[in-house]
């Protein structure tokens, strides 16, 4: 069981490399840039954005930056906000995000395990059946008719 979780998070390393990879590949391939708006810039103005923010250099030397930022916590500067980076962004919303992950993990134990008693306790019957609709239907309000 040991080895089992440890080949999971050594394969975890690899898999989180080329899924940033890709990321960082379409991003780079889609048309537009972090300077696109309704009122267009200068030539001028963008090449000196471009060279604060280091987005006139080689794709793989960008990626590189970034990953190496990325392994570091650092996500860089927003290109949004003019004084602020990535970090201070993020800061500021984690709590509101632990507190909705926290209550919906509450809410889900609150269904779920009472669901799954109901469903054990009338296997291959109706209430089987039933609690196996409402934990099949999440996107759909079939669940508030037939629960």
């Amino acid at each position: 069981m040991v080895g089992f979780v440890i080949r999971r998070v050594l394969w975890l390393i690899p898999v989180l490399f080329v899924v940033s990879l890709i990321t960082f590949t379409l991003m780079h391939a889609v048309p537009g840039g972090p300077w696109d708006r309704e009122k267009p810039l200068n030539a001028g103005t963008v090449a000196r954005l471009n060279e604060i923010y280091g987005l006139n250099k080689p794709i793989w030397e960008q990626y590189l930056s970034w990953f190496g930022g990325m392994l570091q916590l650092d996500f860089g500067p927003s290109y949004q906000y003019r004084n602020r980076t990535v970090n201070d962004i993020l800061s500021d919303g984690w709590p509101i995000t632990v507190q909705l992950g926290v209550m919906t993990f509450i809410v889900a134990i609150g269904f779920g395990i009472p669901l799954g008693i109901f469903a054990a306790l009338g296997h291959n019957r109706w209430p089987d059946y039933v609690a196996t609709r409402c934990s099949a239907s999440r996107r759909r309000a079939s669940c508030s008719r037939s629960c």
